[in-house]
């Protein structure tokens, strides 16, 4: 995605989720279902931002393998001075979307990237940003065929960019159906259904702007009831990095677990309700009703709720200072800028799970904020010096919490069936 794009539509995206948050809670006191939970909104937040602090980073292979292919192997030269142009690569990009969104629910090392989005057990407009940190890893190669045909790279960023944006209004529960339009356009009735982990929904309406690939290949699903979201096994966390990770981890314990050379090999390629004969064999989606499903809960504290969101409040003013800087730093100060907020949110999901190692990491983090004197300005150094010295200073009180909290919810065992 290009970032400028990303960071003029960031005050939409902050008004839109205020908007859904007002009409949630007029409907919350006419006794209607919550459709907010603080700290699953952080989570899923925080899932945006880590995905906008790495994809700086990818954005090189990115590029490099898409116009490379398009050099050297383009059948032709397509000009974006053309209207049809643009109107061919509206259709071909969703289509491609709709082929890579489609394999990374039935291939598991796809799904292993692309599962984060789908993990929480809320439905609004802050799920819309809860994005996969590792996707871009492999998504692009589903884009060739476009660099193929000749279409440069800065065209087709820009549609792409457009149709993952338009993606963002249909993750909501306040918009019932739209009428006709719900024939061709993906709206937020088919993509709900997209986030059920009812039988019945599982695998369906993968299209980005459009739902016609879906109606062709026979993958679409109409809005029966209102589905339950989330994934059948839980991830039971509201620790960013853990959602990006854990996936991978169950993968593994199923590699080593299993006996046979051939079904280690397998696992990696199956869909992610394979399992091999001697684990048990396939697993079935059970079914389940929302009032059926216990969503994942947490009762960390008034400290640490507030510490979580002073927190997340750093970790989106520094991923957003490093989208409009990230063009100017180096390669080294670039990851380290990166690492930096993933660790604000690592700390941030130790706090709301009441981890021990979260309050002595956040002194850490701190401590290793100072190497950033080098790249402040002569003229804002004492303002820098200011915030970090606050930043100690918080950080050093943390460790002098004694409050308990109410006890941690035990974590799932890796192996279990994962699947949207």
């Amino acid at each position: 995605m290009d970032s400028r794009y990303i960071l003029l539509a960031l005050p939409v995206f902050g008004l839109a989720i205020l908007l859904e948050l007002l009409v949630s809670r007029r409907r919350v006191a006419r006794g209607s279902e919550p459709h907010f939970r603080l700290y699953d909104s952080l989570a899923s937040l925080g899932g945006g931002i880590g995905q906008q602090a790495i994809l700086g980073l990818l954005a090189v292979t990115v590029s490099f393998g898409y116009q490379l292919v398009q050099t050297h192997a383009g059948l032709w030269s397509v000009s974006p001075r053309s209207g049809w142009a643009w109107l061919a690569l509206f259709f071909l990009d969703d289509l491609c979307y709709y082929a890579y969104h489609a394999a990374s629910h039935r291939v598991n090392i796809l799904w292993a990237t692309h599962v984060a989005h789908h993990h929480s057990e809320e439905y609004n407009l802050t799920t819309a940003l809860r994005q996969s940190w590792f996707t871009n890893v492999y998504s692009w190669v589903f884009y060739l065929p476009i660099a193929l045909l000749g279409f440069p790279f800065g065209m087709w960023l820009t549609m792409h960019t457009l149709n993952i944006l338009y993606q963002f209004w249909i993750h909501t529960r306040t918009i019932g159906t739209l009428g006709p339009l719900e024939w061709f356009l993906n709206t937020p009735a088919h993509h709900r259904v997209h986030h059920g982990i009812n039988p019945h929904y599982i695998d369906k309406n993968h299209g980005g702007i459009l739902i016609l690939w879906d109606r062709l290949f026979g993958t679409f699903a109409k809005e029966q009831d209102e589905p339950v979201y989330g994934t059948v096994k839980p991830l039971a966390s509201f620790n960013p990095i853990w959602g990006n990770v854990e996936e991978w981890l169950r993968l593994l314990h199923i590699c080593r677990t299993t006996h046979r050379l051939r079904d280690k090999l397998a696992i990696w390629f199956q869909p992610p309700e394979w399992r091999p004969a001697d684990l048990g064999g396939p697993v079935a989606i059970p079914p389940i009703t929302r009032s059926e499903q216990r969503r994942h809960v947490v009762h960390p504290g008034r400290r640490r709720g507030a510490f979580a969101i002073y927190l997340f409040t750093l970790s989106l003013g520094s991923a957003t200072l490093l989208l409009a800087v990230q063009n100017k730093l180096s390669v080294s100060w670039h990851v380290y800028a990166t690492l930096h907020v993933i660790l604000l949110l690592g700390v941030m999901g130790g706090l709301l799970e009441q981890r021990p190692w979260a309050r002595p990491l956040e002194l850490v983090r701190v401590l290793a904020l100072g190497p950033l004197w080098w790249l402040v300005p002569a003229s804002a150094q004492a303002i820098f010096l200011v915030v970090w010295g606050v930043q100690a200073v918080l950080a050093l009180w943390s460790l002098t919490w004694t409050d308990r909290a109410a006890p941690r919810p035990a974590a799932d065992l890796p192996g279990l069936p994962s699947k949207t």
